[in-house]
């Protein structure tokens, strides 16, 4: 599962761009982001780092920081349960915006039917089986875009699936969370977290769960924006601050 991250990671960008980091969802993988890639330059997709067992989300992202930190202001963000582990991942970087794409700020926007799993996640289990079965019988009706994340899910690895799982289940925020510039894009149409349970700064109309890549012109050029008028991050946290 580990890389080049760090060689990948710690390219100074061209120009004055700061990077922007972008992290998959639960089962996907960097492919879930070609529509960002085209777009910009400054892209950077870090791969995953093995979880240690039982590990707490925030001790996988302190973890992982050290690793894909570009030492230079950048921008953070992911989709679902990437967005968790960005906004984590935010705390430990210069980060001067974090964007949550289908994803969440904090454990009370989890729908009640994921929270019941809470007592037994040690238990939960991702059907990644279910995504062979679905291709072979019906992919050739499948968007072509769901049929790809779904190609993902099936490369997936197993220990990383049943890790995460647990670890959003069981996230308690680190207090640096509060400190971080949080901007939230959501499908109304969501239904893993569902559009009613959260504060979003961008509504995407007709948009589900894979919002970025259903919907990417929308996205892209709303991220576009953002970044071009985020404040520095020495202007969000004067030295010794942060």
């Amino acid at each position: 599962m580990t890389s080049d991250i760090k060689d990948k990671t710690n390219q100074t960008p061209q120009g004055t761009q700061s990077p922007l980091i972008l992290l998959p969802g639960l089962g996907g993988d960097s492919r879930l982001f070609r529509p960002q890639r085209a777009v910009f330059p400054q892209l950077v997709l870090p791969d995953w780092i093995e979880p240690e067992p039982d590990e707490p989300l925030v001790d996988y992202a302190a973890r992982f920081a050290k690793i894909i930190d570009p030492a230079l202001p950048c921008f953070i963000g992911g989709v679902s349960f990437g967005g968790v582990v960005a906004l984590e991942l935010a705390t430990h970087l210069k980060a001067r915006e974090c964007y949550l794409m289908g994803s969440i700020r904090s454990p009370r926007e989890i729908p009640p039917r994921l929270k019941f799993f809470r007592p037994i996640s040690n238990l939960v289990m991702i059907p990644k089986w279910l995504s062979p079965w679905v291709l072979t019988c019906g992919g050739r009706w499948l968007n072509p875009k769901v049929r790809g994340s779904l190609h993902q899910l099936n490369d997936a690895d197993d220990r990383f699936l049943r890790w995460a799982a647990k670890a959003i289940l069981k996230w308690t925020p680190s207090a640096g969370v509060a400190n971080v510039r949080v901007v939230q894009i959501h499908g109304d149409r969501d239904r893993v977290f569902p559009y009613s349970h959260n504060f979003a700064d961008k509504t995407i109309a007709g948009a589900g769960h894979l919002v970025s890549l259903t919907h990417a012109d929308e996205v892209n050029q709303y991220l576009a924006e953002r970044m071009a008028a985020a404040p520095n991050f020495d202007e969000l946290h004067p030295a010794g601050s942060h």
